[in-house]
C-alpha cells in the first residue's frame, strides 16, 4: 500500500494540491456553530499573535484523499475521504477575505484623492484578491487549447450548488437543508471574524492591508498546518480513513487520561493511591465510549464553566482537574490530588448516568413531589434538552427543593426558546456556564433567581412574545412525531388553574397530585383526522391539525371517542379529569371558528407559562 503523507502549511496545502471534490454521496457540511466557533479562535489566536510580534501554530488534523487524474487536463484531482468540513471552512474562510477586500477598494475608490499609504494599499489589496481568488477559489484548468475556471473545492452534490453561491456573494434564500444552514453560519461567522479582526472600520486603509498581509502570508501561511494524506487507490484512503477514526483500535479520551494519571502515580511510594485510581478509572470506562466522551464534556464544563475544544480534552483535563500537565512526576500532594478528582469524576458519572436517564439525583425530600421529579424527565428524555447536563450536575449542589425549581424554570424556558423558536444554542448554552461555575464557587449564597434573570433576558432577546406566540400559533399535528405536541399540552392543564387565577409571579402547578406519563398520554383531534361519511365536514377538514383542535387523553380514552364527531365526544369531555378537556365539553358544537378561537387561547396561555 502506497501512502503519501505530508505536512503543510494551509496555504501550501492548496498550492500544491491543484482542485479538490468531495464524493457527491458524502454527508454535507456538518460543522455546528460550537466548531465555528472553535475554529474562529484558533485562526484568531494565531493572528493576535502575529500582531503581537510572536507565532502560535496550529495543527488542524488530516486531509484523507484518492487522487484521480482529469481527462484531457494535466491537473491533479482530489477526491476528500476525510476532512471536508476543514477544506471547506478554510475556502469559506478565503472567500469572506476577498468579500471585504472589495468592500475596502470601494471605499478607496470612492475617494477624490489618496494619498501615498492608501494607494500602496490599494494596488496591494487589488493584486491580493487575484491572488487569494487562485489560490483558494478557483484553478486555471486547461484542456487542450481552451482555458477554463475551475473551483478549487467541490462540495457534494447536496451542498455545492449552494456552496458556490455563497462564496460569489450571493447567499441563497432558500435553504433545502440543514447543511446550508451551516454553511450560511459559517459564512456569516467568518465574515464578522474578518470585519472585527482584520478590517475593522477603526482601521485605515494601510492599517487593513497590513493586516490581510499578516494574515494571509503569516497565519496561513506558516502557523495553521495539516498533514495531507493521499493514496491512488479508494480502498488504501478508506483503510486509513478507517483507522484514524475506529474507535474500537485507538485509545479514547478516557483511556489516555487514565494511561496518564496511572503512569504519573507509576512509584513504589504511590502504589496504594495508584491502585485506588486505577479502580475508579475502571469504574468510568465501564461507560460506553460516546457516553465517556459526553460525560467527560459535560463535567469539565460544570467544573470550569467553559466548553473545552473536544480535540485538547484529555489535555485540558490533565491540566486544569489533575493539575498535571507536562509533568513527569508529582509530589504526595499532587498524588493525592489525583486520587480526589478521580473519585470526583467517578461520583459524577453516576450522577450524569442518573440526570441523563431522567431519574432524581438528589436525596428525598418532602418539599419534593413526584410532580416535581417528573419534570426532570421532562426536560432530559422528552425535550431531549442535553445542554443543559452541565448545568445540572452542578445544581446538585443546593438543596432538593431548589434543585427542582431550578428544573422547572430550565424546562419551560427551553420549550419556548429552542424547541419552538429554535433559537441559537450559543448563548443558552454559555448562560448555563456561567451559572453552573457561580453554584460551584459558592453553591450556599447561589440564588434561583439568578438562573432565572439570565434565562429571561435571552428569552426577551431571542424569543419574544411576538415570535414565540407567532410560533406557537402556527403548530401542527404531524405524523412524523408529535411528542413536544403532548409535553406542550401537558403544560398547559399543569399550569391552566394558575393561569385562569390571575397568572401572578411566578408560574405554579396549584394541584400538583396528576403527574403525566408522557408515553402513555396520547393526543386527541377533537374533529377526527379520520372523519368519514356525515362526520365529515369540508371546512374543519383544513384546520384538523390545528393546535385548536388538539387536546390530550389517556389511551383508553382515545379509543372509546375514537372518530366519533365532535358533538359526541363533548359529553364525554364533560366527565374528563382534565379541564382541558371539560372546557372544550361545554361546546355545542365545533367549527373552524372554535378551532381558530382556542389556538389563539393556547398560545396566549403559552406565553405567560413557558417563562423561567
Amino acid at each position: 500500500m502506497t501512502i503519501h503523507t505530508d505536512q503543510y502549511s494551509i496555504k501550501a496545502l492548496f498550492e500544491q494540491k491543484q482542485t479538490f471534490v468531495v464524493p457527491k454521496y458524502q454527508r454535507g457540511y456538518a460543522w455546528d456553530d460550537e466548531a465555528i466557533s472553535d475554529f474562529i479562535e484558533d485562526i484568531s489566536e494565531c493572528f493576535e499573535a502575529r500582531r503581537a510580534g510572536t507565532e502560535k501554530h496550529h495543527f488542524f488534523g488530516g486531509v484523507v484523499t484518492v487522487r484521480k487524474e482529469v481527462g484531457g487536463s494535466t491537473r491533479d484531482n482530489y477526491e476528500v475521504i476525510d476532512g471536508q468540513q476543514r477544506l471547506a471552512s478554510f475556502v469559506l474562510l478565503a472567500g469572506s477575505i476577498i468579500k471585504h477586500i472589495k468592500a475596502t477598494i470601494a471605499e478607496l475608490n470612492g475617494k477624490n484623492s489618496l494619498d501615498d499609504d492608501e494607494n500602496k494599499a490599494l494596488i496591494y489589496l487589488d493584486e491580493t484578491i487575484k491572488k487569494v481568488s487562485q489560490l483558494y477559489l478557483t484553478f486555471r484548468d486547461n484542456k487542450g487549447i481552451e482555458y477554463t475556471d475551475v473551483p478549487k473545492l467541490n462540495l457534494s452534490k447536496a451542498d455545492d450548488t449552494f456552496f458556490q453561491e455563497v462564496l460569489a456573494g450571493s447567499v441563497p434564500a432558500e435553504k433545502t437543508r440543514e447543511s446550508h444552514n451551516r454553511i450560511v453560519y459559517a459564512w456569516e461567522s467568518l465574515c464578522k471574524f474578518v470585519q472585527d479582526k482584520l478590517v475593522h472600520e477603526s482601521l485605515s486603509a494601510a492599517e487593513k492591508a497590513m493586516h490581510i498581509q499578516q494574515f494571509l502570508d503569516g497565519v496561513l501561511g506558516k502557523d495553521c498546518t495539516a498533514i495531507f494524506m493521499c493514496s491512488d487507490a479508494r480502498p488504501e484512503a478508506y483503510q486509513i480513513f478507517q483507522v484514524l477514526n475506529d474507535r474500537g483500535v485507538h485509545l479514547g479520551k478516557g483511556d489516555l487520561l487514565r494511561a496518564g494519571t496511572l503512569e504519573l502515580l507509576d512509584e513504589k511510594k504511590f502504589e496504594t493511591t495508584q491502585d485506588k485510581v486505577a479502580s475508579q478509572w475502571d469504574a468510568i470506562l465501564a461507560y460506553t465510549p460516546k457516553v465517556i466522551d459526553d460525560y467527560l464534556l459535560w463535567y469539565f464544563s460544570s467544573m470550569e464553566g467553559r466548553r473545552p475544544k473536544p480535540v485538547e480534552l484529555a489535555e485540558e483535563f490533565l491540566e486544569h482537574r489533575f493539575k498535571c500537565k507536562d509533568q513527569d512526576s508529582v509530589s504526595a500532594q499532587g498524588a493525592t490530588t489525583i486520587l480526589s478528582e478521580a473519585e470526583r469524576l467517578n461520583s459524577s458519572f453516576e450522577t450524569l448516568a442518573a440526570i441523563n436517564d431522567g431519574d432524581w439525583p438528589c436525596p428525598k425530600d418532602k418539599d419534593v413531589s413526584a410532580w416535581d421529579r417528573e419534570r426532570l424527565r421532562m426536560l432530559v428524555t422528552h425535550l431531549k434538552h442535553t445542554n443543559a447536563m452541565p448545568l445540572l450536575l452542578s445544581l446538585t449542589l443546593l438543596k432538593p427543593k431548589h434543585f427542582a425549581e431550578a428544573i422547572t424554570c430550565i424546562e419551560r424556558f427551553v420549550f419556548r426558546y429552542k424547541t419552538i423558536v429554535n433559537a441559537h444554542v450559543t448563548p443558552m448554552t454559555n448562560a448555563y456556564l456561567r451559572q453552573a461555575k457561580a453554584i460551584r464557587d459558592a453553591p450556599d449564597k447561589y440564588l434561583i433567581k439568578d438562573l432565572r434573570k439570565e434565562l429571561t433576558d435571552l428569552i426577551e432577546k431571542h424569543a419574544p412574545d411576538s415570535i414565540f406566540e407567532t410560533a406557537v400559533k402556527e403548530i401542527k399535528f404531524s405524523q412524523r412525531g408529535n411528542a413536544y405536541i403532548r409535553y406542550f399540552l401537558i403544560t398547559i392543564e399543569d399550569y391552566m388553574k394558575w393561569y385562569e387565577s390571575g397568572a401572578q409571579g411566578i408560574p405554579k402547578c396549584k394541584d400538583k397530585s396528576c403527574v403525566f406519563d408522557v408515553n402513555k398520554t396520547t393526543i386527541e383531534h377533537i374533529y377526527s383526522q379520520n372523519a368519514k361519511g356525515t362526520s365529515k365536514d369540508e371546512a374543519l377538514d383544513g384546520v384538523k391539525h390545528a393546535l385548536g383542535n388538539l387536546t390530550i387523553l389517556s389511551p383508553e380514552d382515545n379509543d372509546a371517542l375514537a372518530n366519533n364527531a365532535p358533538d359526541k365526544k363533548f359529553e364525554a369531555f364533560k366527565k374528563s379529569n382534565l379541564k382541558m378537556n371539560r372546557d372544550i365539553g361545554v361546546n355545542t358544537e365545533w367549527t373552524t371558528d372554535k378551532v381558530n378561537e382556542r389556538t389563539a387561547t393556547l398560545a396566549k396561555m403559552a406565553l405567560k407559562i413557558f417563562v423561567p
